[in-house]
């Protein structure tokens, strides 16, 4: 009997060990078949300088930070024209339709503070450097106007053992040679600190006005055969071919799997946002992704890393909305010659006017935002309907599509499908299908009365 046991228990782990085993799984991120990439994100500058020319230039508050200045300036210039191509730079800020303005208010970098640590016959010697920066920056087209302005700052504290240099890392916040080899820099010089200082204000200020990359790794749902491929797809970077598997994938019953596949759409269609070429397909592209994350958020409230990828999403959502509002306003021509600046003296926020013949015309008030209550407002107050798109049309519009609130509001006021679709269209969601038509009633057959 007991040679019969063993005899099973053999025959037992040679199917399990010998045989292929298929795992399934429930769409998700479980851990049977994790899959996580670095996703390239992109995003939009606050202040939109593209087919255009810029000229970079600045002031200090002190001779001492010249040099900062002129690294500044020179790395900054770099960032930004190297990730927008249409830019051309100039030397003069007479010569450009826009100029980048730095003053370097603070800045040190001293000789780092040593310590001397000695336990029994081991002795540590230890440097901490210390570094700040603070400079002021404001982009002003050729009229003077400011349309971006802010102060960055960056501090730098951190303490390295004495000799460690490329391939330390730290212990305890202590930098130690021979660990695992890093790609943070390890200062030898207060040169070497500035150096790190300048770097990070400019990425600062090259994420505002430059479309700037970052690399921010993220969950690809997969457990079901479609999912798999389109996940494979997307490892590759073949957003496209992921797409196709996606919209194959036929809804799944189960809500919660559902909100994994919606999930996947999303994720899809903001890669490909960051790699479009174009401003109209990046909008139109991320706009598609939010509606798709906002899907499956609403579908699946239980998914905590769901609320993680809208927060990510709405920084650049904004970004967009803002430059949205910027080209409902006015687009006004000015000449070089129009520009009464000095290169040398520093602008100022709000410059004074100054009186040149001819007069400049009056500015265009900026068109105030709409909302869906207004619309609905509108349509209640049997405004024609051409008039009310024509009004989504000519200036900015608050709408989300996918709230719930107003997704009841429209639908309770009989917003006829071809404006909401304009809504729709301002905002870049997809259309809605028109409605199906009602099917005729067909009246009864009159009873024929019998022949005598």
């Amino acid at each position: 009997m007991h040679g019969r046991s063993k005899s099973f228990a053999r025959l037992v782990s040679a199917i399990i060990f010998g045989s292929p085993i298929v795992l399934l799984a429930d769409p998700g991120f479980g851990s049977l078949r994790r899959k996580n990439i670095d996703l390239e994100v992109r995003q939009p500058a606050l202040v939109r300088l593209s087919d255009t020319s810029i000229a970079f230039t600045g002031k200090v508050a002190s001779k001492e930070y010249q040099a900062v200045l002129e690294s500044l300036l020179s790395t900054l210039e770099t960032e930004i024209v190297s990730h927008e191509k249409t830019l051309q730079k100039k030397q003069s800020p007479k010569e450009a339709e826009w100029t980048l303005y730095l003053n370097v208010t603070g800045y040190a970098a001293p000789q780092p503070h040593k310590n001397t640590q000695r336990s029994g016959n081991t002795t540590t010697v230890t440097n901490r450097w210390t570094g700040s920066l603070k400079v002021a920056y404001q982009v002003l087209d050729q009229s003077g106007r400011v349309h971006d302005a802010d102060n960055v700052s960056d501090m730098y504290d951190k303490t390295y053992v004495e000799g460690a240099g490329k391939g330390a890392n730290s212990f305890f916040g202590i930098r130690v040679p021979g660990a695992k080899a890093t790609a943070e820099p390890i200062p030898q010089t207060p040169e070497d600190v500035k150096q790190i200082l300048v770097h990070n204000v400019v990425n600062r200020i090259g994420a505002k006005l430059g479309n700037t990359t970052l690399a921010v790794p993220v969950k690809i749902a997969t457990g079901e055969d479609r999912l798999n491929r389109a996940a494979d797809f997307m490892d590759q970077r073949l957003w496209s071919r992921a797409l196709e598997e996606l919209q194959a994938t036929p809804p799944f019953s189960n809500v919660e799997h559902e909100s994994y596949r919606l999930y996947d759409l999303g994720l899809v269609h903001e890669a490909m946002s960051y790699e479009s070429k174009s401003y109209k397909d990046q909008r139109a592209n991320l706009f598609q992704a939010q509606e798709y994350y906002d899907k499956a958020l609403e579908t699946n409230r239980n998914e905590k890393y769901f609320v993680e990828t809208v927060a990510r999403l709405r920084d650049s959502i904004a970004r967009y909305r803002t430059l949205d509002q910027q080209q409902a306003q006015e687009k006004k021509t000015v000449t070089p010659t129009t520009r009464a600046r000095n290169q040398e003296a520093p602008p100022t926020p709000a410059p004074a006017p100054v009186q040149t013949p001819p007069p400049a015309p009056p500015a265009v008030p900026t068109p105030k935002a709409n909302t869906a209550s207004d619309i609905i407002k509108l349509y209640q107050a049997s405004v024609p309907a051409d008039q009310i798109m024509e009004i989504i049309r000519s200036a900015p519009l608050e709408f989300n599509p996918v709230d719930i609130p107003t997704v009841l509001a429209i639908n309770k006021a009989k917003v006829p499908i071809d404006i909401q679709n304009e809504m729709r269209k301002k905002v870049g969601a997809s259309p809605l299908p028109p409605p199906e038509p009602a099917k005729p009633k067909t009246a009864p057959r009159k009873a024929t009365p019998p022949k005598a």
